[in-house]
Formats: structure tokens, sequence, C-alpha cells
């Protein structure tokens, strides 16, 4: 069975958030300047460490349910599917979490290019998490026999 342009596009959107997830923890501890929104000299550094380091954990689940769903809906099962939803979901939450997080810490001012970059990734993931789901559901019925 040929897989329909949605599913490709949920596929493309699946193999970026593995590589943007495993990218951002790289960075993170090898070069963390790069995607840190605080240095150890502002005053909530501390809050600021303390809430990101809570996260590889379920970023790690969110990029191996993608990768579960690429190779799944690759192939056409319906454990692809269900996999990709769950990382589409995650990927909601997790993009809700850093909002909200972001919003009540003032994480967004001054708006530096460090700011630019943390409102970046909290929209890419507001956006696809969504447009996975959506995605997934209107080709629901290829996948789920």
């Amino acid at each position: 069975m040929k897989r329909p342009t949605g599913i490709n596009v949920v596929i493309g959107i699946g193999i970026f958030a593995v590589i943007a997830m495993t990218a951002y923890w790289f960075f993170w501890f090898a070069v963390p300047g790069v995607v840190q929104a605080r240095t150890p000299a502002d005053p909530d550094y501390a809050v600021y460490m303390g809430y990101e380091l809570a996260f590889p954990l379920p970023d790690a689940f969110v990029a191996g349910a993608a990768l579960v769903g690429v190779i799944g809906l690759w192939k056409m099962k319906d454990w692809g599917f269900l996999s990709m939803l769950l990382a589409a979901g995650g990927a909601l939450f997790l993009g809700l979490e850093d909002l909200l997080f972001d919003l009540e810490n003032n994480m967004f001012l001054p708006f530096d290019g460090a700011a630019v970059i943390e409102l970046a990734i909290v929209l890419v993931i507001l956006s696809l998490g969504p447009t996975m789901t959506v995605l997934l559901w209107k080709h629901r019925h290829d996948l789920v026999r």
C-alpha cells in the first residue's frame, strides 16, 4: 500500500523531532550558550536550571515515541499510528509546559537572542504536535484496520 502524503509529512515531522530533541540536549550539555536562555550570572539561573533539567527524560520519551512512530508509519503499521499519537500528545504537553514556565518567569524579557530561540522552540513544538495529530486522524483509516 502506498503511503498517503499526509503520513509522509508526519514521518518527516517525526524525524525532525528526533533530530531536534537530540541536538537540543547535545548543545545543552556540550555548548550551553547556544540554547540556554539564562547564564550563571542571572538571578533566576538556579530556578531555570532546576526546571530545564527535569526535561531530558520526558523529551527522551517523546523522541523515542516519535522514532518508533516513524518506523511504524513507514511500514504502515497500526502501532506506528499509536506511537506517533503518543509523541504528538507529548510534544503538545511539553510545549504548553514550556510556554507557561516562560511566561510566568519572564523568559522572553529581555527579548534578545536567547529569548528568540526559546520562543521559536515553543512555537515549533506547539505547531507540530497538533499538525501531527490532525494528519494522523485524517489518515487513521489507512493505518488502523
